[in-house]
């Protein structure tokens, strides 16, 4: 009974580390190591992103990513379980020059937003913060809101636009 019993613990081991190897080694398995949820480490709080809640903050998580472009994740809050609530896309002037005027009024002017919207930086230094703030200055951002938190708990309403001005 018991060599029995060792030879299907054996066995179990056996299975259990070929699975686990070929599961390692299936093609895609480093796709977690470049794929496009990583890289949001840029953390910006802000204010004035939600129309009828100007004093909400906007839970920022950016990055850089293709074509000079940044693009942030915006959530309710920043504790695991955060929804969320809005995008925003962030320019280079050169390519803002080239939307049509239509296009461009969609868009807000950090260097007139930022001090508006009494942004933070809550995982950086001073320093790191100011050499941000110098980078984002000359940039135009574009915010897409899904919905507003505060004016349902669920995720109702349409999509609107948010033009910080």
């Amino acid at each position: 009974m018991m060599r029995r019993f060792l030879i299907l613990a054996a066995v179990a081991v056996a299975c259990s580390t070929l699975i686990l190897g070929v599961a390692a080694q299936r093609p895609g398995a480093d796709a977690a190591k470049t794929s496009p949820a990583n890289g949001w480490t840029i953390h910006i709080d802000a204010k004035r992103h939600f129309g009828a809640h100007p004093a909400e903050v906007a839970h920022h998580w950016c990055k850089n990513v293709a074509g000079g472009m940044i693009e942030c994740q915006i959530y309710d809050g920043d504790s695991a379980n955060a929804q969320l609530v809005a995008v925003e896309t962030i320019v280079q002037p050169g390519t803002y020059k080239s939307f049509s005027a239509d296009e461009q009024a969609k868009w807000h002017y950090h260097k007139t937003e930022i001090p508006k919207v009494d942004a933070k930086t809550p995982d950086m230094t001073q320093a790191q913060a100011t050499k941000l703030v110098a980078q984002l200055s000359p940039t135009y951002g574009k915010v897409y809101v899904l919905w507003d938190p505060m004016t349902s708990a669920q995720p109702i309403g349409d999509p609107t636009l948010t033009i910080l001005k």
